[in-house]
């Protein structure tokens, strides 16, 4: 891989960060320590480095500590699972997590308390998730939750075969598979449940709302995608890695093309946040509660991008120079839960 200097990333975004985050911090670390995705000596000292607590208060800053609770443990979760997504592709354990992946979708499908599973800590903190986040819910919601953890699964199996078969995926298929396997939608399905907003079927699949997700869905990845570039050196799954590729770009002016479309992409989310009180009111969702919901999604989506943006910059030594791994090994950080 080419030298290359990162761009400016910060995005044209307001952010903020939820009054008790440290409290946030601490209780994600026990509920981790409770389903022994942390067991390693030192992994405490560990996980307050990666600080997975810091980077969610930016999402909800104003939602009660419980329920910034139970977001921050499901993306807990989510990188610890995408932790071990990467060492069995370093470590030539692929149908290992296979066959996880098989059983965490059975467990999506049946709910917690369906077929017995052989116990495993991803497996049993699954469970305890769902468990605390779909009873009660509506059932559009539900479905939609579901279906989008399901689009992360796949979203990993398909990562994974064009990494083992060293394939670069085209732009567009990129795009597709990298937003999927991101768990950015199953998360923002998180925001509308904790803000009390109802995002119907109806306004979920207007151009205007896609516009919202699916932005924020591309501008973490890509975001991401600059800051860990030099954890990732030869991943396909990079959209500098494909830019390059496909356009025969350096490294240098990949990244800059992919600091352009996240420009872009910005402005884009920006256009739709003002367009979406006029979406709104064609779909009759003039109540002022109701709207006012809907409204504070988009600005936790705003502030959740901007807020990762700068962790991923500053405040995190996930993808710090110190961590970046040997040719067939794994970071520092990432305990082995496959065996």
């Amino acid at each position: 891989m080419d030298a290359y200097l990162e761009p400016d990333l910060r995005l044209p975004f307001s952010t903020a960060t939820h009054p008790q985050a440290h409290q946030v911090q601490e209780l994600t670390e026990r509920w981790c320590r409770r389903f022994a995705l942390l067991r390693a000596p030192g992994a405490a000292a560990t996980f307050r480095a990666l600080g997975y607590g810091r980077l969610m208060s930016t999402l909800c800053p104003c939602v009660p500590l419980d329920t910034m609770a139970l977001i921050t443990d499901w993306n807990s979760f989510f990188f610890i699972t995408d932790d071990q997504q990467n060492s069995a592709l370093t470590t030539q354990r692929t149908g290992r997590y296979e066959e996880l992946v098989v059983a965490m979708r059975e467990i999506i499908d049946e709910g917690p308390h369906g077929r017995h599973h052989p116990r495993h800590p991803l497996l049993d903190a699954l469970r305890d998730l769902l468990t605390r986040t779909l009873p009660g819910r509506p059932a559009h919601w539900r479905a939609r939750f579901c279906r989008n953890l399901h689009l992360w699964l796949s979203g990993h199996l398909a990562e994974n075969s064009y990494r083992v078969s060293g394939t670069v995926p085209s732009v567009d298929d990129y795009i597709t598979v990298r937003r999927d396997a991101s768990t950015v939608l199953p998360t923002l399905d998180l925001v509308e449940m904790a803000e009390g907003a109802t995002v119907t079927d109806q306004l979920y699949r207007t151009t205007t709302y896609q516009t919202l997700v699916l932005g924020t869905a591309d501008i973490m990845c890509w975001v991401n995608d600059i800051h860990s570039l030099r954890m990732e050196a030869d991943d396909p799954i990079n959209l500098v890695t494909v830019l390059a590729h496909h356009e025969h770009l350096c490294t240098q002016r990949a990244v800059r093309a992919v600091a352009a479309r996240i420009t872009a992409r910005a402005q884009e989310h920006l256009a739709a946040a003002r367009e979406l009180p006029l979406t709104l009111h064609g779909l009759g969702l003039t109540a002022g509660p109701a709207r006012a919901a809907v409204l504070r999604c988009v600005r936790d989506q705003q502030s959740w991008a901007a807020g990762m943006e700068q962790w991923d910059r500053t405040d995190t030594i996930r993808f710090a120079d110190a961590e970046v791994p040997a040719r067939g090994k794994t970071a520092s950080y990432v305990e082995d839960l496959l065996a």
